[in-house]
């Protein structure tokens, strides 16, 4: 019989803060202090938006990955993970 995982307290945050975004902000690294940025109203958005960052700013060195972030409206901010 396999046990359920029990969730991690800060991820249970970061669901939590997620539910409520009302924004998501994408972030593109491009070197030192620099940032492709956008915004958008969903998540669905926001990762149209990151592919096009990346279309946009093109990488000698490889594949880079924007970061998406949801956004409430108190201001906190969580990041976006794969699973």
């Amino acid at each position: 019989m396999k046990r359920a995982r029990k969730v991690h307290p800060a991820d249970a945050a970061n669901a939590e803060t997620l539910a409520r975004a009302v924004r998501f902000d994408v972030a593109l690294f491009l070197g030192t202090g620099r940032y492709a940025r956008a915004s958008a109203p969903t998540l669905e958005a926001a990762q149209i938006e990151a592919a096009r960052l990346v279309a946009e700013n093109p990488s000698p060195f490889g594949h880079r990955l924007p970061l998406i972030y949801g956004v409430t409206a108190e201001g906190r901010a969580a990041l976006i993970t794969a699973n």
